[in-house]
């Protein structure tokens, strides 16, 4: 039995003993898709993970799967539990009768299986554990304070004195911030740092606390029904929420637009926290709420899992919106990034001209409306548009939306007679802007009257920025980016002097198109400081009929196996060696993202492996997107292409390490993808590699 998430399970539903809720309709329409599921247990679950596992502390005391699986059981009394978020594992903080606690660790591949033991005498009483999001650290809160493992072989990495035993933790998706809980109090910790970042003692019971997915905002619930939201630049308080009913448990959904909380074990309520008016209530008439969380199916869609009394319930959540505003930020960045470099053949005097703080500012505009007007849709085909009042100082008719806010259009009073009923006007052209509560607002139209035969035409372009997304948080100032764009130049040299060599030794040939790229990226420290980060990528392509030649051959995947990885790897040398040796700096914090594929060809018998890399067990790694874990040893050979797609990753790191100079200086983490294609053939074997220096400049 492999468990990754709570999702495969769900997906599973043939599996379950389940029944269908809310599937109410019309007679004689077409059956609806199911919205909620619900799974008979039996027992009543008290708290969930998202990891795949649900936890039982009333009788009996046990931890199971979503589907039912029991995974570990005990006659000690368990008071938390946390999975591994690579799903291989999980730790049970259990007391006795007598009061005596311990933390234990077991696997989810089979029941009972228990895989390694807190010392509860050597580092005090656990209270609380929690996995950091890579799965690369365990963190234990005891009597003693605080103390951080390596998760595999339990060994002690650091230490962090607490003010208090919590009996919650968590912790946000980028490793900044580490909270913990008891009582009525609340305490942030700078993980980078060890120290603390706010001290929050609310004068009530805390139930609970949770990050957003991003780690944008952190909120806190208390049992008087106030939900707190807090912004994680500041920790400054961003909304409050209250009449929240007992406030027994909350939860972001994926994109971090809506929260649900479970206000009493009979009703959730569904929140939207960009508009905090826009609220709704799903009862729960079999009660037993005492946990929610929200889980993403394989097709990425949002579902709510909650306990219920004897059952678990899986609710698909389509009627969220999406959190518009952020699509459309993102799109934005990405855009620009592509505009604000250098064109071929252009020059730096020519770039200078064409890229300024006002063309800038115009272009980020225009990409705006037009990514904006291309989510909003047609809002004009479900709206009712009336006419309104005519400023005659301003010289302006008001036209009324039933779904969008008001226009002002141009309309000389010498044409205002002209203007008798709203469905006489034909709206062409339209286009849409986003406003901070993330609905849309018409920016531009032309506005056809059948009753004159004139056209007027509205335009608010020129409307404030979507600086509530952030303000300048996305801005990087001309001459840092001059100063990236004149190292990219010199690092597509670079590329074309090894490329070139390459082939004249015939090591790859004009088949082979190794890419690189680099781009300035805003962020922000642990301590909500405003930084930027120097993103450069290094990829390849292989034509299809010539790959098996040039790039990795059948099972291989040492990297001086592949011509083209062999020779993209030796730009990355010269590079970081060269002009980019400046950015490798004793202590700075360096990212490496090593993505290695493999095609779908069946492995017929196990591939040796020389056990050049060392071996692996249940190593941490980005599969198809999904943080899992993965095991290859010298003594089994290999014998899945996933382990073939590591084993290419791992030669790059490997790489890296024997080979480019003072590399080892920097605090670097590596984060391995693997991706196992649907296709057939060589080129889907590749390997390509993505450096982020922190705070460079």
């Amino acid at each position: 039995m492999k468990i990754k998430t709570i999702a495969s399970s769900f997906l599973i539903a043939s599996s379950f003993v389940c029944i269908p809720m809310a599937m109410a309709q019309d007679a004689g329409q077409p059956a609806k898709p199911r919205v909620d599921y619900v799974f008979k247990m039996n027992t009543t679950p008290v708290q969930l993970s998202k990891y795949n596992t649900v936890s039982y502390s009333r009788s009996p005391q046990e931890v199971l799967t979503m589907r039912g699986d029991q995974l570990y059981v005990t006659k000690k009394n368990i008071l938390t539990f946390n999975v591994n978020p690579s799903g291989v594992n999980f730790g049970v903080v259990e007391q006795d009768k007598k009061g005596r606690r311990d933390a234990n660790f077991y696997s989810t591949a089979t029941q009972n299986t228990k895989i390694g033991s807190f010392d509860s005498k050597k580092y005090g009483q656990p209270s609380a554990i929690v996995y950091t999001p890579d799965a690369r650290k365990l963190m234990v809160a005891t009597d003693q304070g605080l103390f951080i493992f390596e998760p595999r072989k339990m060994v002690l990495l650091d230490k962090i004195e607490l003010p208090f035993t919590p009996s919650a933790m968590s912790i946000s998706d980028n490793a900044y911030y580490l909270t913990i809980s008891e009582g009525d109090r609340v305490v942030v910790y700078n993980l980078e740092q060890k120290t603390i970042r706010r001290d929050w003692t609310y004068g009530v019971k805390v139930t609970d606390m949770t990050f957003s997915n991003g780690s944008s905002e952190f909120a806190v619930l208390t049992e008087d029904g106030i939900l707190s939201i807090y912004d994680t630049r500041s920790f400054n308080i961003k909304n409050t929420i209250d009449n929240l009913g007992s406030g027994i448990a909350c939860a972001f959904n994926n994109d971090g637009k809506y929260i649900v909380v479970a206000t009493d074990p009979n009703s959730l309520e569904v929140i939207n926290l960009v508009r905090p008016t826009d609220r709704n209530t799903i009862p729960v008439e079999t009660g037993g709420v005492s946990d929610v969380e929200f889980i993403k199916d394989t097709e990425g869609n949002s579902i709510l899992v909650y306990t219920g009394n004897m059952m678990l319930h899986a609710r698909r959540m389509q009627d969220l919106e999406p959190h518009f505003a952020k699509l459309i930020s993102d799109e934005v960045d990405q855009k620009m990034a592509e505009w604000e470099k250098m064109m071929p053949g252009e020059s730096m005097e020519d770039y200078r001209l064409r890229v300024n703080e006002e063309s800038r500012a115009r272009q980020r505009r225009l990409f705006e409306d037009e990514i904006s007007t291309q989510l909003a849709g047609d809002l004009l085909a479900g709206a009712t548009m009336s006419l309104g009042s005519y400023d005659r100082t301003n010289q302006v008719l008001a036209l009324d939306f039933t779904t969008m806010p008001t226009i002002y259009l141009p309309v000389p009073e010498s044409d205002v007679t002209a203007f008798h009923d709203a469905n006489d006007l034909v709206l062409s052209e339209v286009q849409y802007g986003i406003l901070p509560d993330d609905t849309f607002e018409i920016v531009y139209a032309k506005v056809f009257n059948k009753n004159d035969g004139k056209t007027y035409e509205y335009n608010n372009h020129d409307r404030v920025a979507m600086d509530f997304m952030g303000g300048d948080s996305n801005v990087v100032s001309l001459e840092i980016l001059q100063q990236q764009q004149m190292e990219e130049l010199k690092l597509q040299e670079l590329r074309e002097k090894v490329v070139e060599e390459a082939r004249n030794t015939s090591v790859i040939s004009n088949h082979t198109n190794i890419a690189v790229d680099s781009k300035v990226v805003p962020d922000y420290d642990a301590n909500g400081e405003k930084i930027l980060n120097y993103e450069v990528n290094f990829t390849y392509q292989v034509d299809p009929e010539f790959s098996a030649a040039e790039d990795f051959p059948p099972g291989k995947y040492l990297v001086d196996e592949s011509g083209a990885a062999s020779s993209m790897l030796k730009i990355v040398k010269e590079a970081f060696e060269g002009d980019f040796s400046q950015y490798i700096k004793q202590g700075k914090k360096l990212k490496v993202t090593i993505s290695g594929t493999a095609d779908a060809t069946p492995i017929i018998r196990t591939i040796a492996y020389d056990g050049s890399y060392g071996d692996f067990i249940d190593e941490p790694i980005y599969e198809n997107g999904d943080l899992t874990a993965i095991t290859v040893t010298k003594a089994d050979g290999v014998k899945e292409n996933r382990q073939l797609a590591f084993l290419r990753a791992e030669g790059v790191k490997n790489y890296l390490q024997k080979n480019v100079n003072n590399l080892d200086k920097m605090d670097a983490d590596y984060v391995f993808r693997v991706d196992v294609s649907e296709g057939k053939g060589s080129e889907f074997r590749r390997i390509t590699a993505n450096f982020t220096f922190v705070d460079v400049f």
